[in-house]
C-alpha cells in the first residue's frame, strides 16, 4: 500500500528479459535551406504539386532523386525518375550522383542536376545523417513558371514568398511551400 509504483506484468512472466519492441521508422527530415520539414514522406509539394521526390537507397547508400523540371512559363522540359533522365531531357541536363558504402563526416551520398544550356547547378541535395537530408542549392521553376531559390539561408518562390528559420512537422506527409 506504501508503494507509490505498482508494476502490472503482461505476457510470459518466467522470462528475465526485456522484450524491447523495435519503433517504426520515422519519416524523412528535409532540410531545405535554413527550413526544417520534419517527418515528411519525401515529397516537396510547391504550389500544391508534387513536383519533387526524395529517398534514400540503403545498399549501397544513395539518395534517389524524382522530379519535374519547367521553364518560366511552367512547360515541363524534363523529368527525373530516380536519378535517371527522361530522354528528352538528357539533352538539356545532366545528372551527378555520389554513393557511399558507409556514410562518413565527409563523404556523403549526393546528386546534383546541373543545366547543360547555362551551367547552372539546378538542384543540390545530401544525406546529412541516417535519415536526414539536406537540399543545399536549388535554382528552378515551378509548374506556375515562378522560380525557386535555394540557398543555405532561405528558400524563396517568385517574389511573393521566403522562408528562413521555419520548422514544421509534415505528419509523414508532404512537405508543402507556397
Amino acid at each position: 500500500m506504501n508503494n507509490p509504483l505498482q508494476i502490472k506484468t503482461i505476457g510470459i512472466t518466467d522470462s528475465p528479459e526485456l522484450i524491447d519492441i523495435e519503433k517504426p521508422e520515422q519519416g524523412l527530415e528535409l532540410h531545405v535551406g535554413s527550413n526544417v520539414f520534419r517527418n515528411t514522406n519525401g515529397v516537396v509539394k510547391l504550389h500544391g504539386k508534387e513536383q519533387l521526390v526524395l529517398e534514400m537507397q540503403p545498399d549501397p547508400l544513395a539518395l534517389l532523386l524524382t522530379m519535374d523540371l519547367y521553364d518560366e512559363q511552367g512547360t515541363r522540359v524534363g523529368h527525373i525518375r530516380r536519378n535517371a533522365l527522361s530522354a528528352h531531357s538528357a539533352g538539356r541536363f545532366t545528372i551527378n550522383v555520389k554513393a557511399s558504402g558507409a556514410a562518413t563526416q565527409d563523404d556523403f551520398p549526393a546528386v546534383t542536376v546541373a543545366d547543360r544550356t547555362t551551367g547552372h547547378t539546378v538542384f543540390e541535395a545530401c544525406l546529412m545523417q541516417r535519415r536526414k537530408i539536406r537540399i543545399t542549392v536549388g535554382s528552378f521553376y515551378t509548374h506556375k513558371g515562378e522560380l525557386v531559390t535555394i540557398s543555405p539561408h532561405y528558400c524563396r518562390i517568385g517574389t511573393g514568398l521566403t522562408l528562413f528559420g521555419d520548422v514544421a512537422d509534415s505528419r509523414s506527409g508532404a512537405a508543402a511551400i507556397g
